[in-house]
């Protein structure tokens, strides 16, 4: 009896795709989903912009902090990169006039390898290391600027428009998104960030300086965060907020987590974040439409939050963030 040709109806590279990366199938299913629901708000070209818009946000954020996550460590310090950075610039404004812009660079690479070599030598918890660096950051900022936000003028050829109805930030994710994949699949730096995410020891025993590379893990993650903190700096407003919300600092790791990097290492990574944060952005625009109270969208999003996080640590009890 012959095989039913059914099956080879969909090619097996999809369908493996699928199995290896179900974010795609909730990212269909929820732009179905809104679209049969909201067809005349969701699928328009305002909708779709402001989809962009934040899909450029939260990989911009969430980019560096998801090579470290690869590790099996934690980086939430680029909210406070992000912050500092953007105040630092308004004082160095008056003296280094545009060049001032590089300060949040700066930061972002000093930041990253001072949180690799204390972790890796102190062995301090990352999450509680750069939480704690994250509020220090977040009250020099409103020390700083006064308490007040600040704004800058002069960085608006950043993102001025280049293409019509494309956001110019997003043209300048494009190589940001490459450099990251690149480092991560085609180099021994990405293959050793895995081999220590999957088994610390195990790397260690293999040869590999395991500190050298966390070291240089959170580096990456402060020079990714620091390049995208200068272009979010004019893309959300070329303002210095001094009051940290709850919702910037959160959903970079939903993009993270939902996009298929389990917060234990060893696999994902900046591709899967691509999805991630695509897929909570097509998400959160769908519920943001609907009628429901903005207190029960949150609600939405922490609960997706929970399943992400218990979906990636499924089979994997007992292992330690480190």
């Amino acid at each position: 009896m012959k095989r039913s040709s059914g099956n080879r109806l969909i090619p097996p590279v999809i369908i493996r795709t699928l199995k290896n990366q179900p974010v795609i199938i909730a990212l269909i299913a929820v732009f179905v989903m809104f679209s049969i629901l909201y067809p005349d708000r969701f699928l328009s070209l305002l909708n779709f912009k402001t989809i962009l818009r934040q899909f450029v946000t939260l990989t911009l954020f969430a980019m560096g902090p998801s090579i470290v996550v690869v590790t099996g460590s934690l980086d939430l310090s680029y909210v406070g990169i992000w912050m500092l950075g953007g105040v630092l610039v308004w004082l160095c404004m008056p003296v280094l006039g545009l060049f001032s812009i590089l300060v949040i660079l700066l930061l972002g690479v000093a930041t990253g390898f001072l949180i690799g070599v204390i972790q890796a030598k102190a062995k301090i918890p990352s999450f509680i290391l750069t939480l704690s660096l994250l509020v220090t950051y977040w009250g020099l900022t409103a020390k700083l600027a006064g308490g007040y936000p600040r704004i800058v003028r002069g960085f608006e050829f950043i993102t001025a428009p280049l293409i019509p109805y494309i956001p110019t930030a997003f043209l300048w994710s494009i190589p940001i998104i490459f450099a990251a994949v690149f480092i991560m699949k085609y180099t021994r730096i990405g293959t050793y960030l895995y081999a220590i995410g999957s088994n610390e020891e195990g790397a260690r025993l293999a040869g590999i300086n395991v500190d050298k590379y966390k070291i240089l893990a959170f580096t990456l993650s402060g020079l990714f965060t620091g390049i995208g903190s200068m272009i979010l700096f004019q893309h959300l407003g070329g303002s210095t907020p001094v009051e940290l919300k709850l919702n910037t600092l959160v959903w970079p790791l939903v993009a993270i987590v939902l996009g298929g990097t389990p917060l234990m290492g060893g696999s994902g990574g900046p591709q899967r974040t691509i999805l991630g944060a695509l897929t909570f952005t097509v998400f959160y625009r769908g519920v943001y439409l609907s009628p429901l109270h903005p207190y029960s969208i949150q609600l939405l999003v922490g609960l997706l939050l929970i399943v992400s996080i218990t979906v990636s640590a499924r089979g994997l009890k007992g292992v330690t963030i480190t």
